[in-house]
């Protein structure tokens, strides 16, 4: 049975013993194991059914370790860990042989981050390794965002999740790469385009809205899997989503973005939102689809990913177009 916790000792333990723990960070809860047990890190993929070709990120304690796991390092990555870091921003460089194949999907590079979650890195502290974490719950289902959320997707799975209430972000980290020279974002996250720009001049985010980019690059990140962070109960995207049930027919629950004051407001809310619809029996879900600009590019990549495709009304009808996922 899992059992949440409030110990960090324990949850520090059951990561030096080679074991996987539930943990909070101020993105969203991560299953944490030891970067460097290569026994450890298959209990990650083996828990979530997460596929071998899906690197996990490795999480660090301060910008001093990143020449220990990586090299060919620039200096825009020291840059940007000043203004950033702590936080949610994972790069991806050159990984050193200390970091397994298994954690990098057998890629020659490694994400990795500095958390800022003070539990997180209390944790990294007393296990003295870096921490492999993907998000706490089944692949390619939604990211959970409290302790209690970790449970229904892992309980029975690992011995404890570490309660560090609900994550003050509630959305997974950008990830830059600067693989061949170039800067490029691979996932939009909470760190903006724009506020990376202000650091380091124009870069690249084409991988992220070009789908032959994305197939030519690998899967050399999380997050760039075309299903990913999905409710059970299709989730379509609609320009008037509050007009479709009298149309369709079919009970309807929509995420209403519109009683949140900002876009921090919807990200922090975003998955929760979506999980609380997804338990609540509808037939269908549906989302409008924001201003794709800062933080509306975050959540439209991670609903256009959990999404099933798209639903077209008409006065009297409506057509449902399914992705294809070719």
């Amino acid at each position: 049975m899992t059992k949440i916790i409030t110990d960090i000792e324990t949850a520090a333990e059951e990561i030096r013993k080679g074991n996987i723990a539930g943990l909070p960070t101020e993105t969203v809860y991560g299953l944490g194991a030891d970067a460097l047990n290569d026994a450890a890190v298959i209990k990650i993929f083996e828990s979530k059914d997460r596929p071998v070709f899906n690197p996990v990120i490795v999480h660090i304690q301060d910008a001093d370790e990143i020449e220990k796991y990586s090299f060919e390092i620039p200096d825009r990555v020291y840059d940007l860990a000043e203004k950033f870091s702590p936080g949610p921003l994972t790069f991806i460089l050159k990984k050193t042989n200390i970091i397994s194949d298994l954690v990098t999907a057998g890629n020659d590079s490694v994400g990795l981050r500095i958390p800022s979650n003070h539990i997180f890195r209390e944790v990294l502290r007393l296990a003295e390794t870096p921490v492999a974490a993907p998000s706490a719950n089944r692949s390619g289902r939604i990211s959970p965002t409290t302790a209690e959320e970790v449970l229904k997707e892992m309980n029975g799975k690992i011995n404890y999740i570490l309660d560090g209430g609900k994550c003050e972000i509630g959305i997974e980290s950008t990830v830059l790469s600067f693989l061949n020279n170039e800067i490029r974002i691979l996932r939009h996250g909470y760190i903006t385009k724009e506020d990376i720009e202000k650091v380091t001049g124009k870069i690249n985010d084409r991988i992220i809205n070009n789908n032959i980019d994305q197939e030519s690059a690998g899967n050399i990140s999380p997050g760039m899997l075309k299903i990913h962070y999905a409710p059970a109960t299709p989730l379509y995207k609609c320009i008037e989503p509050e007009t479709a049930e009298s149309i369709t027919g079919l009970k309807t629950g929509i995420l209403d973005f519109a009683k949140y004051r900002n876009l921090k407001e919807i990200v922090f809310n975003l998955y929760s939102d979506l999980r609380k619809l997804d338990e609540s029996g509808f037939d269908i879900l549906l989302y409008k689809e924001i201003e794709n600009h800062g933080l509306g590019a975050a959540v439209n990549d991670r609903l256009k990913r959990a999404g099933s495709g798209e639903i077209i009304l008409s006065e009297n009808s409506y057509k449902i177009i399914n992705n294809t996922n070719e």
